[in-house]
């Protein structure tokens, strides 16, 4: 029995790909709006289209350490990156977390902000480019993981920004995002000879999207003027899942490979303003509303690890190829599209409370250092990330603290 069910987890694995392209979903049928909405449906090249990147929480520990984690088991925010890792069966236990994450840091503190008045704000504004980016986020959440099962609770609440070409600082756009999961996954392991095993694991979500059509970023200068509550909101769900499978060698060496966001198809309600939108957050009532749908895109991960555990000094390395579905096609591939894919981490637990972390991704370096008080933790994480097209084209700092209590061992 375990045979047959390792070899159908690996054969959904390993055509994961045929079946995300070849996927096609009917469209509901939109009601014809009283006004035009093509810009607020997410594009490549509009000012939404950064929500096609799929939602997967990343907390400050993955942030430190380049955004790794395909083959790295433990710990509670591991299994967002690859289900598999619920096959170690370790106890886990978050409730509750609560992360924020400021953007353009060195915009705001490069004048003398203080990071917390209007002229912070509006210093990091100024430091818009060209392109896709963000100001702020705001995480909370929950995990628990037992025998194998585990469940995730998330929400994000974010403000992105959309400059166009030759449209920067005050002058570009800004939108708010809420993003939410309900995520629930098991792993199992096969115990092979020679201190090998298999792990295979299964997650699937309930994904919540709601966003605001764009405003001036201007608005940052006037904010008692500005009435967001006017905004039409979009909203809507899917409900993807990711399928994983890591090999676990002897000396602490793994191998994973990960299909994320299958079936990651968003299906929305434009709404008139907030009120409209809190009487009906799902978009089933209104009859004359507008609906669409979206695909939020999937990917094809790899990634190697190796770890170490003693009571005083515990090393952790990760290497990961995002998208390598993707990195594949890409036509006229040099060393920057190389770049673009590749993500390296490191982790030194010191003592088994001090945790030190360091990485690369694509490209950009992050720090980060975590603080376990056995019921209490403190992680922090500065890095960059890459919002352009190619490694290189828009790198913006970011700045995350996450406080957690529960068990994380």
């Amino acid at each position: 029995m375990k045979k047959i069910l390792l070899a159908v987890l690996v054969l959904m694995l390993s055509f994961a790909s045929l079946y995300a392209a070849d996927e096609t979903v009917p469209e509901t049928p939109p009601v014809e709006p009283s006004e035009p909405v093509d810009l607020l449906i997410p594009a490549d090249g509009n000012a939404f289209g950064s929500l096609l990147t799929p939602y997967q929480p990343l907390t400050a520990r993955v942030r430190g350490m380049g955004s790794t984690g395909v083959a790295v088991t433990g710990r509670s925010d591991t299994f967002y990156v690859n289900p598999a890792a619920l096959a170690s069966k370790r106890f886990q236990l978050s409730v509750p977390s609560l992360q924020v994450t400021a953007y353009h840091l060195y915009d705001a503190v490069k004048g003398g902000g203080d990071l917390i008045s209007a002229g912070s704000l509006i210093n990091m504004a100024s430091g818009i480019q060209e392109g896709y980016g963000r100001l702020l986020d705001i995480d909370t959440g929950m995990s628990f993981s037992v025998g194998g099962f585990g469940l995730g609770i998330n929400a994000t609440l974010g403000v992105n920004t959309f400059a166009g070409e030759g449209v920067y600082g005050l002058e570009s756009s800004l939108f708010g995002e809420l993003r939410a999961a309900i995520s629930l996954g098991y792993g199992y392991r096969f115990e092979l000879p020679m201190d090998f095993s298999i792990d295979v694991g299964a997650m699937v979500r309930f994904s919540y999207l709601a966003y605001t059509d764009t405003f001036s970023a201007d608005m940052l200068s006037d904010m008692d003027n500005f009435d967001i509550s006017q905004k039409p909101v979009i909203a809507g769900f899917s409900v993807p899942f990711d399928i994983g499978i890591n090999v676990n060698m002897p000396y602490g060496f793994s191998f994973g490979l990960v299909s994320r966001n299958m079936n990651g198809r968003y299906y929305m309600t434009q709404h008139s303003g907030f009120e409209a939108y809190g009487k009906d957050p799902f978009g089933g009532k209104a009859e004359d509303a507008y609906r669409f749908s979206f695909d939020s895109g999937w990917s094809l991960d790899a990634g190697f690890g190796w770890s170490y555990d003693t009571w005083y000094l515990s090393p952790t390395v990760a290497v990961d190829f995002r998208d390598i579905v993707g990195m594949c096609v890409t036509d006229d591939f040099t060393f920057r599209d190389f770049m673009y894919h590749l993500n390296i981490g490191a982790e030194v637990r010191v003592l088994s409370f001090l945790d030190l972390r360091a990485g690369l991704s694509q490209g950009y370096w992050s720090l980060g250092v975590g603080l376990d008080l056995w019921a209490f933790k403190v992680d922090v994480a500065y890095y960059r990330q890459e919002f352009g097209e190619t490694a290189g084209s828009y790198g913006l700092d970011g700045f995350t603290v996450r406080i957690n209590l529960g068990y994380d061992r």
